[in-house]
């Protein structure tokens, strides 16, 4: 292995391109990681060449003058955050589950509790080498040849290319997070709080957990040198306990950066075999790509031996993230806790703020929306059709202005589609960087049911 992480990329790009020179058949992405899209149910995937680019899982090049790291594509935000801790940094936006990659999170719309200041994940790249499905691999940047791909990437989810090498900005950072949390008993009031913590400059991170109309918490959080309190996402509760109840204290930066992977947000309960997992498992299993792999085994049994009745028929799953601009939030907010049987599970809520360049992700620029995620099991409704617990949010979410990420299950018609994520843009994209159709449409990709 050459010392140089540089020129072993371009020692693997050299082997690709000659792989893949001139291709003319369908291509899919071989991975190590876990896909990070959640659907509802299964899709078999269509007969297609697989390119392995499980090599390209690493960190580059720290370049600390200019805040800026270069990064393999494949490289995940765990292993990220580990090479550039130590030098003081860390990106300027981490996902909170570990094995996130850095393209995967960048052609999806990576959001965390510090995007009312610095946008999406993909407001953070400055530059993306993608592989294209003809095997050639171009470099997309803000002012270049490439520009409309660059801007074209967010929410393309792989269907135009997969990012091989990303240039991503970071920002110094301090060893610890203070997490200072109130209660409110009505979202009108938690939300004019969060207004004010995300006008505050001493604010770094914003976040909100809402389990009914009548108990909100509110957690604003500031990085600091020194500990006072000092806790672990890994101790007898689980993190969005810790923050279900007001008071302060302090996690590592690198703990706070993570803290919903060890319990896969709530996913994970805190009773019975589950709860003696929690407490006795080796700290490598504690993370949401493991219990993912379980969740997934589990689903596929219950599915080939019914009569066991593994699963409990009366919920279903609502995972998703929604935006609405913030006149709307109290709106978007009032009704899906009315709407909603949460089974004394949270919605996680915070502010956004944008640049809004990218094409296929429209928002306005610079104003401030509203995030609301669901990352639950919710009880059905007598009567109900399956999954129309996310139907109902998403229509009031567009009727309000707002858009939702693509990561989940979605159920729009093609001209639904094409009004809210910019069609027109997509199709000239698709023209011009993949015009022998060799990878599904975002259409294709994204939507269950036509």
């Amino acid at each position: 292995m050459p010392t140089d992480r540089r020129q072993h990329h371009q020692e693997l790009l050299k082997k690709l391109s000659i792989e893949l020179a001139g291709n003319t058949e369908p291509l899919r992405m071989k991975k190590k990681t876990i896909s990070n899209l959640f659907r509802y149910e299964g899709r078999r995937q269509a007969s297609s060449r697989e390119v392995d680019l499980r090599a390209f899982d690493r960190p580059l090049h720290l370049d600390e003058k200019n805040q800026t790291l270069d990064v393999q594509g494949l490289a995940t935000y765990e292993s990220i955050v580990d090479f550039v801790l130590p030098r003081g940094f860390t990106p300027v936006i981490t996902p909170e589950l570990k094995h996130i990659t850095v393209g995967g999170a960048t052609v999806g719309i990576g959001i965390e509790t510090n995007s009312f200041r610095y946008g999406f994940v993909h407001d953070s790249l400055l530059e993306a080498d993608v592989l294209l499905a003809d095997g050639r691999v171009v470099l997309a940047s803000p002012d270049n040849e490439h520009a409309d791909l660059f801007h074209g990437l967010a929410n393309s989810y792989g269907t135009l290319g997969y990012i091989l090498r990303a240039r991503i900005r970071l920002h110094n950072t301090l060893p610890y997070v203070r997490l200072t949390t109130r209660r409110f008993n009505s979202p009108d009031a938690m939300l004019k709080e969060m207004k004010q913590a995300n006008d505050d400059p001493q604010a770094d991170y914003i976040e909100s957990l809402a389990y009914s109309p009548k108990e909100l918490y509110l957690t604003v959080e500031k990085q600091v040198d020194q500990p006072t309190t000092l806790r672990s996402t890994y101790g007898p509760e689980p993190f969005y306990r810790l923050i279900s109840q007001s008071g302060s204290f302090e996690l590592p930066i690198r703990e706070f950066l993570f803290r919903y992977d060890p319990d896969s947000f709530w996913g994970v309960p805190t009773t019975g075999v589950y709860g003696l997992f929690r407490r006795l498992a080796p700290r490598k299993l504690r993370n949401t790509s493991f219990y993912t792999r379980y969740a997934r085994f589990y689903t596929a049994l219950d599915k080939k031996l019914p009569f066991l009745r593994l699963t409990d028929t009366t919920l279903e799953p609502l995972i998703q993230d929604w935006e609405v601009p913030w006149k709307h939030a109290a709106s978007l907010l009032n009704f899906a806790l009315s709407r909603l049987d949460l089974d004394d599970k949270p919605l996680m809520s915070g502010p956004l703020t944008s640049p809004g360049t990218a094409s296929l992700y429209p928002i306005r620029p610079q104003k401030l929306y509203y995030n609301l995620g669901s990352y639950n099991f919710v009880k059905k409704q007598p009567g109900q059709q399956p999954y129309d617990n996310t139907k109902i949010m998403d229509r009031f979410c567009f009727d309000h202005e707002g858009i939702k990420m693509l990561y989940s299950s979605s159920f729009f018609s093609r001209e639904e589609f094409e009004k809210y994520y910019n069609g027109p843009v997509y199709s000239k994209l698709k023209i011009k960087y993949d015009p022998l159709r060799l990878l599904p449409s975002l259409f294709d990709k994204a939507v269950r049911s036509r």
